[in-house]
């Protein structure tokens, strides 16, 4: 049987891919710079799609299964992606397909319940975080961690640092890479190295692609409350116990106090995979209202530098004048 792979372009095409994906549960991402698909007698047997390096919504129609069609769909895809240049994938995607990625030689990362995480053997997190340690000099045996979008880096992100700092030998703070803010990575990365440059003990690294990615858990950048949320947040915890805990030789991981549904939820799914090696810290207030980045950013969008000011240390007041300016 000969098979014809097409590219997803004019959107009747994508609501068809759209509706056969629902009968796999998967939602049909509006980022994806890439769609392929292959049909038969008019309808669509078989979809992957792609997102930068991402693999996901990978689907085969029930009865074209063992026919080798998803060899045929991927490589047809990989092909597409090497003209780009891109070589390293990460792939999201069911249990139920991981043995056609293994096959491709690709390496599991995690699965958990209904998520599958994958990804090429040439870059793999077995080699990327040890290579970080080595390159920070983590050397200490007694490390806490805290995880910060620092969108941008406020009062209450110093707080929570300050008072986990004083409880372990060395506190690594990693930064979320992922360029899906009002803020650059390089900007929060360097405004958390600014704000903590005091702190002797601290050392701010980045999140890597294995931290609240695209890949891990996609749903927190979208802030949107959905069902999604709690898997996506067990997937991302189980990455963080299984590799950066015993890697890093963490003890505990600190949060502060949440009201944001989808953070909440994170914290949740943290405390429920990590137990008693999770604190939860209140945040900081001032004015007798919970320090937040959406607050600042909310001032800033007015130029309302007076009321940014008590919220963030000079560090980032500096910053945010000179950006408004620029």
């Amino acid at each position: 049987m000969n098979f014809l792979v097409k590219e997803a372009i004019l959107p009747q095409e994508k609501k068809r891919i759209i509706a056969f994906l629902k009968t796999f549960d998967f939602d049909y991402e509006k980022n994806n710079d890439l769609s392929l698909y292959i049909e038969q007698d008019e309808k669509i047997i078989a979809t992957v799609s792609v997102a930068d390096y991402i693999i996901k919504n990978f689907a085969i129609a029930k009865e074209y299964q063992g026919m080798n069609l998803g060899n045929f769909l991927l490589s047809y895809c990989f092909q597409k992606l090497a003209a780009k240049n891109i070589v390293y994938y990460q792939v999201y995607t069911k249990p139920e397909h991981k043995k056609i990625f293994l096959d491709l030689n690709f390496s599991e990362i995690i699965t958990v319940n209904h998520t599958c995480l994958l990804e090429t053997k040439n870059f793999s997190i077995r080699q990327v975080l040890p290579k970080i340690k080595e390159n920070y000099h983590i050397t200490t045996k007694d490390n806490g961690v805290i995880v910060v979008n620092a969108n941008p880096f406020t009062n209450g992100h110093l707080y929570l640092i300050e008072q986990a700092a004083k409880k372990h030998e060395k506190l690594l703070v990693f930064v979320l890479e992922e360029d899906r803010s009002t803020f650059r990575f390089s900007e929060r990365f360097l405004l958390v190295q600014q704000g903590t440059a005091h702190l002797t003990n601290v050392v701010v690294i980045p999140s890597t692609k294995y931290i609240i990615s695209s890949l891990t858990f996609p749903t927190y950048f979208l802030k949107e409350d959905v069902d999604k949320v709690t898997e996506q947040a067990s997937v991302d915890a189980q990455i963080f116990v299984t590799y950066f805990m015993p890697i890093f030789s963490i003890s505990k991981r600190y949060v502060g106090s949440e009201t944001d549904p989808v953070t909440a939820k994170y914290n949740l799914a943290l405390k429920q995979v990590l137990g008693n090696r999770l604190v939860e810290i209140k945040r900081k207030e001032s004015a007798k209202q919970p320090i937040s980045a959406s607050l600042v950013r909310k001032y800033y969008e007015k130029k309302e530098f007076e009321k940014i000011a008590p919220l963030v240390p000079e560090t980032t007041l500096a910053y945010l004048k000179e950006r408004d300016h620029e």
